[in-house]
């Protein structure tokens, strides 16, 4: 009878300190579906900013880095 009073004893213990948890009410205003699709809002118009700055930048490092392009050769214009 010992050993099933201890065991009783530390099941109760468990149960108590995990009852709490499951009386918690969820917010009654569940507005994180709108905050999460402001930011999404948010980070789309930033991402949209940078883009023309990372092309001019691909532009830049071709211009350094890429091909030498040879001197133009003088073409005659006939018709002025």
């Amino acid at each position: 009878m010992n050993k099933l009073t201890k065991i009783s004893l530390t099941a109760i213990m468990f149960l108590a300190t995990a009852i709490p948890a499951f009386a918690a009410t969820p917010r009654s205003d569940d507005s994180m579906t709108l905050v999460y699709l402001f930011l999404g809002v948010c980070s789309l118009i930033i991402f949209l900013q940078l883009i023309p700055v990372f092309v001019l930048a691909y532009g830049f490092v071709k211009g350094i880095f890429g091909n030498k392009e040879e001197e133009a050769k003088p073409v005659t214009v006939r018709n002025r």
